[in-house]
């Protein structure tokens, strides 16, 4: 490790411990291949116009006109690339939304704008090393920011009416006092494992905040035998301004739901849990939807899959229609030719929907009288689909829909 700190130090590029504790990135994998010559050159072979730019600029090389000239500058200064292939490393299957919307917050327009590919879509890579060249700590956010784009969020409301207290919720989330309440949860919750702070970013009067937590044990496979430990779990809690509604986001049910209890707990004051929240729609609304989407009536929405609990079949057994394209006419002829399939909602189980390009689920729980709570698999789409997503049922087809994630203590 001293050696891959020298290396760093040698670049003035951040410390081992940013890459390897706030990326997560694995330095005793990555840098030995840099250092090779055929490697490198490989690496900057593979550049294209507009991030051998961004590269140049952050390191103040002249940036020369002619793709071919920018390579032969890079070429000629080695070691000084060394942080330029992490981030590249970094940037492996990270959102565009999440980045662009970043580097808009943290960059002149007219740089995010050299970074463009076309009206819609950005170079990721390129905005990366510009947002390093910027300040290298940025990607500590982005990294952070990141990860709300692909997963889905259970949302909870607080179950009993509390007094707001005179500190706001944002003021009252000090880096200090959440270290504080996260160190005393763990030493209450006495499971060895501890919940570690590394962010909080407000947006909107929302703080939004980033746990890291050991999990389940699991094991690291070197050289030679293995390394015991745990693996970590991310817990986000997307709070109201008021803290009186959170959404979380975690792979365990039951500690990230205590952590925003303890959290609320020390703001009002007084006892507080949230609980999965709660909407339903009448059959009505659902059994409209599906004849529009039978006869390609729902627009921005396509039919391309359902899931029955008890088809029209003798016997009432399950069914399951999907295709890439659509199930219009398959759903038709089989309610011509078998037995109708869209008017019974406490048959359905759920459906699938193709919005903007991706898959979307959305399963129908009952409720009594002929009502039904209606979930959907945000995890499919980053937070700007979801929340057109939302607004389109709600507003074109009166349906408000709720995450498929839910939350409860044991």
């Amino acid at each position: 490790m001293s050696n891959i700190a020298e290396t760093l130090a040698r670049v003035n590029a951040p410390p081992p411990e940013f890459w390897e504790n706030d990326l997560e990135m694995g330095l005793g994998l990555l840098l030995p291949e840099i250092e090779l010559d055929d490697a490198r050159n490989d690496w900057i072979a593979h550049l294209n116009g507009r991030q051998m730019e961004m590269v140049c600029a952050a390191l103040q090389l002249p940036v020369e006109e002619r793709v071919r000239e920018r390579r032969e500058t890079l070429r000629g200064v080695n070691g000084q690339l060394v942080p330029f292939w992490l981030v590249d490393r970094f940037a492996y299957m990270k959102s565009r939304v999440a980045v662009v919307d970043f580097a808009r917050k943290k960059l002149p327009s007219t740089l995010v704008n050299e970074c463009r590919i076309n009206d819609e879509d950005h170079d990721t890579k390129a905005l990366l090393f510009a947002l390093y060249g910027n300040n290298p700590t940025d990607l500590r956010q982005v990294f952070h920011l990141e990860k709300i784009q692909k997963t889905g969020f259970a949302r909870m409301s607080l179950a009993t009416s509390v007094k707001q207290p005179e500190t706001s919720f944002p003021e009252f989330l000090t880096p200090e006092r959440i270290r504080s309440l996260l160190a005393l949860f763990d030493l209450e919750k006495k499971d060895k494992r501890l919940s570690e702070f590394r962010d909080i970013v407000v947006d909107d009067e929302r703080p939004l905040l980033f746990i890291r937590r050991a999990e389940r044990p699991g094991l690291i496979v070197k050289t030679v035998g293995v390394e015991h430990g745990f693996q970590p779990e991310w817990i986000i809690l997307d709070f109201s301004k008021d803290a009186r509604r959170v959404r979380i986001s975690s792979s365990s049910p039951t500690v990230p739901l205590e952590i925003a209890n303890c959290l609320a707990d020390a703001y009002f004051g007084t006892v507080c849990e949230y609980v999965n929240e709660y909407e339903d729609v009448h059959g009505a609304q659902l059994r409209r939807l599906l004849k529009q989407l039978a006869e390609g009536q729902a627009d921005a929405l396509e039919f391309v899959g359902i899931s029955l609990k008890v088809s029209p079949l003798d016997g009432g057994s399950k069914l399951v229609m999907s295709d890439d394209i659509s199930i219009r006419r398959a759903v038709n002829h089989f309610s011509q030719a078998v037995g109708e399939i869209l008017t019974e909602i406490v048959n359905i189980r759920g459906i699938t929907v193709l919005y903007r390009g991706k898959r979307v689920g959305l399963v129908f729980d009952a409720v009594p009288d002929d009502r039904f709570v209606v979930r959907y698999t945000d995890q499919r789409l980053n937070t700007k689909e979801r929340t057109s997503f939302e607004q389109l049922m709600r507003d074109d087809h009166g349906i408000t829909i709720l995450s498929t994630e839910k939350r409860s203590r044991r």
